[in-house]
């Protein structure tokens, strides 16, 4: 994949990570705007049910695997997050108590791996919450019978009501 970002600062190390971003973003776009809409009265024939499983899949794979390799990737060759360098270490002295030494060492690779699993645990949330706006879409028929929502009363006093 050519990686079209100027050089400055981490944008052509982190280029593939920004660009599988992108496309997860684009690839959101018209679900967002497909949740928008009722669903239809219609039974979902095979081919749009194969369509949108490959569409769910390429987006799955984008969160779950992609952007997350890619952030293991940038954060150990660009960031040097490895295990030769330390947040805290076990023979550092603990400030203000100079006569004990901390217990334990937190290295930058297990920092990493916990924005990792934080990546995992936010893609998972907005998983679940859009399946769940998916399945609670109102059909054509369920929208029509609704009554119309007043919108509060305009200045003059009438009600204002919601568009069909």
């Amino acid at each position: 994949m050519p990686n079209l970002l100027p050089d400055i600062a981490f944008l052509r190390p982190g280029g593939r990570l920004i660009w599988a971003t992108v496309l997860l973003v684009i690839f959101a776009i018209p679900l967002l705007i497909a949740l928008r809409r009722p669903k239809s009265d219609s039974v979902t024939t095979w081919a749009q049910a194969m369509a949108g499983a490959t569409y769910v899949f390429a987006m799955m794979l984008l969160a779950y695997a992609v952007i997350p390799s890619e952030f293991i990737t940038f954060a150990d060759k660009y960031l040097l997050w490895g295990t030769n360098s330390y947040i805290v270490k076990s023979t550092t002295a603990i400030p203000f108590y100079n006569s004990l030494d901390w217990p334990l060492s937190i290295d930058m690779k297990a920092i990493r791996d916990i924005v990792v699993v934080g990546i995992y645990i936010v893609f998972f949330g907005i998983n679940i919450a859009l399946i769940v706006l998916w399945q609670k879409r109102k059909t054509v028929a369920e929208l029509e019978s609704a009554p119309p929502k007043e919108l509060g009363k305009s200045r003059f006093g009438r009600p204002l009501r919601a568009r069909a």
